[in-house]
């Protein structure tokens, strides 16, 4: 019986023994697979989208601050109710539309390139220097409606070779055709009754002028400088007949 008890604590101690199994230390090598199995159990996060950036704004124009003058690419000159203001540098010929009441100061001025322009009947003053150094300005071609021409309007045209005035031009201001070199004929109105100062100043090719009895003034040094003017045709008394307002060796022809 003895025996048999022994052997029964022997049998229990040895199961206990068994029993209390010490942990194992992970090795580091296997601390890294265990994280790396994790890792690869865990779904990715989904990363955040960025707000999507609001569209840049297009600049307002700027307000339009024109004084209503108007200008687009197929016309020859810019304009403003009813009056012609600028010419474009470039134009060769003009021809003027017949809605144009009045042709202002400088519209041509140093138009160098400008040979020759049209002027309609609508058309009644003409600024003073709207023509002035337009250079290659051979032909200008007057409506019936001109009664006004500025001074110096044709100022320095040193191509000009001739004029015909408008009919109902009654006035010619002063310096109107100085330094038209080229100018060997200028045809005056009939009506005509002023001839300012220094009209035809430097005109060193005009050859005749015919000036109406209708003239009762003619300015200051009007054909000074008129090297080429062989003649002038005017009424008897008039006055224009008067040999103090011509060069020398003109010859005053009175009828």
């Amino acid at each position: 019986m003895k025996k048999l008890a022994i052997a029964s604590l022997l049998i229990m101690a040895l199961f206990t023994a068994c029993g209390k199994s010490e942990p194992v230390e992970e090795t580091p090598a296997q601390q890294n697979e265990a994280a790396a199995e994790t890792s690869a159990e865990t779904p990715a996060e989904t990363p955040t989208e960025a707000p999507a950036e609001a569209p840049a704004e297009t600049p307002a124009e700027a307000p339009d601050e024109s004084t209503g003058t108007k200008s687009n690419n197929s016309s020859p000159y810019d304009f403003s109710e009813g009056t012609l203001t600028k010419a474009k540098s470039t134009a060769e010929e003009i021809v003027v539309a017949d809605d144009i009441t009045t042709i202002a100061s400088f519209a041509f001025r140093d138009c160098t390139d400008l040979k020759k322009v049209v002027i309609p009947d609508s058309v009644t003053s003409i600024g003073e220097y709207a023509f002035s150094g337009c250079t290659s300005l051979e032909t200008v071609q007057f409506g019936s409606g001109v009664t006004q021409l500025g001074k110096n309007a044709f100022h320095g045209c040193t191509a000009m070779r001739s004029v015909t005035l408008p009919a109902n031009l009654s006035q010619i201001q002063d310096n109107t055709f100085t330094d038209c070199t080229a100018l060997v004929v200028a045809d005056l109105p009939a009506n005509l009754t002023t001839i300012g100062n220094y009209v035809f100043k430097g005109c060193t090719s005009l050859k005749k002028m015919v000036i109406p009895a209708s003239v009762t003034s003619i300015g200051s040094s009007s054909f000074d400088g008129c090297e080429a003017l062989k003649s002038v045709e005017c009424a008897a008394g008039s006055t224009a007949d008067n040999a103090a307002l011509y060069p020398e060796n003109t010859v005053i022809v009175t009828k």
